[in-house]
């Protein structure tokens, strides 16, 4: 029976260690499970080259409230709010809501497009996982 507390011990070692390892938020969703894509379109507007961006949720759990760092951001064309909205910087500090703020499903993009003289990163920095 000594070796019952022992076997107990590692268990949880082993248990504690796989999940930090993981790197997974709380609900299994890191950041890194919203995947940014974007492209050149080829077109132009008020003399700028045009990027369309897909903003993409790889996880089995909805995730809300997607922020992303962009900082720097602009662009001459004109963006729906409810796709991506520049946080004001006492709130936001250089960082952009994705879809209002709303449920993004997995699988399901947000997509939009700006035009600026380059590309900027929107990497993802934080959401709410919904499992």
């Amino acid at each position: 029976m000594g070796s019952t507390p022992a076997a107990i011990l590692v268990a949880c070692m082993l248990l504690i260690s796989t999940a930090s390892s993981s790197g997974a938020a709380p609900g299994g969703c890191p950041p890194s499970s919203i995947v940014v894509t974007q492209s050149g379109t080829g077109e132009w507007a008020h003399g700028q080259p045009v990027y369309a961006v897909a903003v993409r949720n790889t996880c089995g759990c909805a995730q809300s409230d997607v922020k992303v760092d962009c900082a720097g951001f602009d662009t001459t064309l004109a963006i729906d709010p409810a796709k991506l909205e520049v946080l004001p910087a006492g709130g936001g500090g250089g960082l952009c809501l994705v879809n209002g703020g709303a449920p993004l499903a997995q699988g399901r993009d947000v997509t939009f497009s700006y035009a600026w003289s380059k590309q900027f990163g929107f990497r993802p920095v934080s959401s709410t996982v919904a499992c």
